[in-house]
This record gives C-alpha cells, sequence and structure tokens, in this order.
C-alpha cells in the first residue's frame, strides 16, 4: 500500500503576517543579544544605531576603534 506524502501548505506572503514574522525576529534577536552582551544594530534616522537590550542606547554611527 503507498501513500502520497503530506501536501504542504503554501507560505503566507500577506503584510500582516510579515509583520509578524518580523517582530518574532526582533525579540529572538534582542533576547540573544541581551544573553550574550552583545547590541542589536539598526538603521535609525539615517545612522546605524547599537543597541544594548537591557542597557541604555550609548553608541550611533561608527564603532570607536580599538585602542
Amino acid at each position: 500500500m503507498t501513500t502520497s506524502p503530506p501536501t504542504k501548505k503554501p507560505p503566507r506572503t500577506d503584510p500582516e503576517s510579515a509583520l509578524q514574522a518580523l517582530k518574532r525576529a526582533r525579540k529572538r534577536a534582542e533576547e540573544l543579544a541581551a544573553a550574550t552582551g552583545t547590541a542589536v544594530v539598526q538603521w535609525e534616522n539615517g545612522q546605524i544605531v547599537r543597541i544594548y537590550p537591557g542597557r541604555k542606547r550609548t553608541e550611533i554611527g561608527p564603532e570607536p576603534a580599538p585602542k
């Protein structure tokens, strides 16, 4: 007896689903950054901004060169 493989649902492509996926990804990125002490990097007002979850926004623009 042969059985056909289950059919997969096509991915949702509506904008609301995309927004929900982006919010989940952002939350996971913040959790990972907080756990590892790294920054979440985003583009804001024409500049790159590093946000350290659980801390204040500390750096705007390019990362300072190491001493």
